[in-house]
């Protein structure tokens, strides 16, 4: 066999980059003898792509939405007609391609994707194709500095009244407070959650987590479509607590903890039209016949706010005059409180909690090589408890963050109620 190795290789290893930077590397090829080729090339492909089904009985309605970003093609060898003799051994062929500044961060979702991939190609005269494909990362930086609600902390209350079997039982009040608005991937998120019950039914247990909306947009392949784009939603989930809470009935109960925010894509997915993206914080006590929930939204950032030394704020002011939402929102901080310049040090890229997919598609046949089995990796900061700040974590597979503008002017405890758990990897569906 004369081609012994085709592989694509990247200047970080990890394969992310940020948007307005160079997607840099070399195409390696090991050759056990000379070999005839038209040329050897290098494809660039960026794509958004949404899709799902809708079946009425037996029809089936078709939508689909797609939006390209990149589509570069780099002649490294040959000239794409005439063939010529390639020699044998060991060659590199490197590369550079500049990405823009509005491209958007991959994702992969259950319904579409932004993916990112490059595709290199031997073209042999008289004989089938060879490819090797890798795809990589593009982080479209969502700076928590720049979102003026980032450092303000998050509440919400709900009062609900139970119904017994045959009359009223008494009330549940319930309430939920998040230490801030704006979180990175690593970052502890600290949340508190107060349930006071006065009913003759106990809490059985409670459900808490990190909700994660994926809005895609898509248009029908029908005739009879009006041409109006559609709408269609998923929701994925992390928990943040998994173990035990019971309030018994006219009792109070109490639960205080931390939890590291996983690798996750940036809220809002910037710079693509198809695909939104939305985090919100999800709280439910176990209750018979109860509907009681709260759910606020929060922000998934890839850089962090400037000053995270503050301690945590004091929620014991808030004071609400009837249940239900809270409506109203804390004023910004002033300006003398804005931060000092960016010091944080870089982070490390882990690859997304919701696993790898599968990225060969349509235009990939039994000759195209490559890891196939892929996920995105995200920005990871890795929190210290001590100094209340982020670690420098020694690896060679970061890629240095620049240190961003200055940005303008903005503005855990026991279970009293039941034996506690640590969150888990698991991913709920919805």
């Amino acid at each position: 066999m004369k081609l012994n190795d085709f592989e694509i290789r990247f200047d970080n290893p990890r394969g992310v980059f940020a948007t307005g930077e160079d997607v840099s590397g070399s195409v390696f090829i090991k050759l056990a003898k000379p070999m005839k080729m038209r040329s050897l090339q290098l494809y660039f492909e960026g794509r958004a792509k949404s899709h799902w089904e809708v079946k009425r009985g037996r029809s089936k309605t078709d939508y689909k939405a797609t939006e390209n970003y990149i589509n570069e093609t780099v002649m490294l060898f040959g000239t794409g007609t005439s063939a010529s003799e390639h020699p044998a051994g060991i060659h590199t062929y490197p590369f550079r391609l500049s990405l823009a500044q509005t491209l958007p961060s991959s994702f992969e979702g259950r319904r579409g994707y932004v993916r990112y991939f490059c595709k290199a190609t031997i073209n042999r005269p008289w004989k089938f194709d060879e490819h090797t494909k890798r795809a990589f990362t593009v982080i479209h930086h969502v700076d928590l500095n720049f979102e003026p609600t980032s450092g303000m902390p998050l509440w919400g209350e709900q009062e609900e009244t139970i119904e017994g079997c045959c009359c009223t039982s008494g009330t549940v009040h319930a309430r939920m407070t998040i230490n801030k608005t704006g979180f990175v991937p690593g970052e502890p998120m600290a949340f508190t959650v107060d349930i006071s019950n006065r009913s003759d039914s106990d809490v059985t247990g409670l459900e808490l987590e990190l909700r994660q909306v994926v809005r895609y947009t898509g248009y029908s392949d029908s005739v009879f479509s009006s041409g109006q784009p559609k709408f269609h939603t998923k929701t994925d989930s992390y928990p943040l607590f998994t173990g035990q809470f019971s309030v018994k009935r006219r009792s109070d109960g109490h639960l205080s903890r931390s939890v590291c925010v996983p690798a996750l894509p940036p809220s809002r997915l910037d710079g693509c039209g198809i695909i939104d993206i939305s985090y919100f914080v999800f709280m439910a006590p176990q209750l018979r016949w109860s509907q009681m929930k709260i759910e606020r939204e929060v922000i998934i950032g890839s850089i962090p706010l400037q000053d995270m030394s503050m301690p945590p704020p004091d929620f014991s002011e808030v004071v609400t005059q009837q249940p239900g939402f809270i409506a109203s929102s804390p004023s910004a901080p002033p300006a003398e409180l804005a931060p000092p310049p960016y010091q944080e040090p870089p982070p490390s890229y882990e690859e997304s909690v919701f696993g790898r997919v599968q990225i060969r598609d349509e235009n990939d046949d039994v000759h195209t090589e490559g890891n196939m089995s892929w996920a995105p990796s995200y920005p990871y900061y890795h929190w210290d408890p001590n100094t209340r700040h982020f670690q420098m974590i020694a690896t060679t597979q970061n890629a240095v963050l620049p240190p961003p503008p200055a940005p303008p002017a903005a503005g855990d405890g026991p279970n009293q109620a039941g034996d506690g758990g640590s969150q888990g990897p698991a991913i709920n569906q919805l």
